[in-house]
């Protein structure tokens, strides 16, 4: 039997806006809920720091890709292998997991770089050509169990 070759997909996501939402929510209402906490002051300051530096960070990886880990783009290629190319010029060889998480609204792509290292691309519909999305979709339906641990 001879295996089929699949052409390699290359993502490059924009920046999503629907993430910028979803990122920006999630933190203002952490902060929010300090303020219904029982705790002093000093306590609810050291919590709000807390929560700026993670809006900050989520932002720098997800949103804007300048942090030097981000993933700037990732590549299938048709050998079922991914590359990543990260802000700082980086290319990795990468695994992806089976924690991966694919629907037609959101794809979270998590990957292994090293035993220790791990990386994450959110895909959201602002972001990538539909197309691109669809494509993506029904390859790691179709070749994720076998080929990329999905």
């Amino acid at each position: 039997m001879v295996k089929e070759t699949v052409p390699s997909l290359r993502l490059t996501p924009k920046r999503s806006t629907l993430l910028l939402s979803f990122i920006l929510i999630a933190h203002l209402s952490a902060s929010a809920v300090l303020l219904f906490l029982p705790l002093e002051f000093w306590w609810q300051l050291t919590i709000l720091l807390l929560i700026t530096v993670s809006l900050v960070q989520a932002a720098r990886i997800h949103l804007f890709r300048s942090n030097a880990v981000a993933i700037n783009s990732a590549e299938w290629n048709s050998e079922g292998e991914w590359m990543l190319h990260t802000a700082n010029g980086n290319e990795l060889a990468a695994q992806l997991q089976v924690s991966s998480y694919v629907q037609p609204w959101l794809i979270v792509l998590n990957f292994s770089i090293s035993r220790f290292q791990r990386r994450s691309l959110i895909l959201l519909p602002d972001a990538v050509d539909p197309d691109l999305l669809r494509r993506l979709r029904v390859r790691l339906k179709l070749l994720g169990a076998a080929d990329a641990n999905v």
